[in-house]
């Protein structure tokens, strides 16, 4: 575990110190927030996910093992409510058409400046969304914010193989999504063009 990390929930721990959850809060929130938009597509709902995963991980705060890092215990703990919620409301994934620029903004970070189009990246959100939720996750989880599959299978309550066999179908699945996607949109360019 990162040594502040470490200060800081011990501090928060034993004292209740405010000072320290504050610290964690703003060093810990940007990296949920940002995951939590990917997971729901709305900013609102990202916003009302990461204030349920923080309410929880300090009601549970003394459950979290120091031998993990304290952001791959949040993100799981995040991820559990996203899977509460959607079950509770019964909710399929949400398209990008629903709240394009929330879902346009959680992606756009991960592509290098100036390399690809906004209709790029708006094609691969489309299709991150259309994912399966178990390939989506491990997908984000993996890709987007780097977690190895040993802290994804520990966050997931899955094995690190059945992490590794998610990712490949996963990447197998966007590759696919993305290339009718391409077609598509080539049609389309042709069909202007004449």
């Amino acid at each position: 575990m990162d040594k502040d990390d470490e200060l800081l929930l011990e501090s928060f721990s034993r004292r209740r110190d405010e000072a320290s959850f504050r610290r964690l809060y703003r060093r810990h929130t940007p990296m949920m927030f940002a995951l939590a938009v990917r997971l729901c597509g709305s900013r609102t709902e990202a916003e009302e996910l990461t204030q349920e995963a923080w309410v929880r991980a300090v009601e549970r705060h003394a459950t979290f093992d120091r031998r993990s890092r304290y952001s791959t215990w949040l993100t799981g703990i995040l991820i559990n409510c996203f899977r509460e919620a959607a079950r509770r409301h019964a909710k399929a994934p949400r398209s990008l058409d629903d709240n394009a620029e929330a879902a346009l903004g959680s992606v756009v970070t991960a592509f290098p400046a100036g390399r690809h189009s906004t209709a790029d990246v708006i094609d691969v959100e489309r299709a991150l969304s259309n994912l399966p939720e178990g390939y989506r996750e491990v997908v984000l989880l993996h890709d987007l914010n780097g977690y190895t599959h040993q802290e994804i299978a520990n966050m997931l309550e899955i094995q690190p193989g059945t992490s590794k066999s998610q990712l490949k179908r996963g990447r197998a699945r966007l590759r696919e999504l993305l290339t009718t996607t391409g077609t598509r949109r080539a049609g389309r360019d042709e069909r202007g063009a004449s």
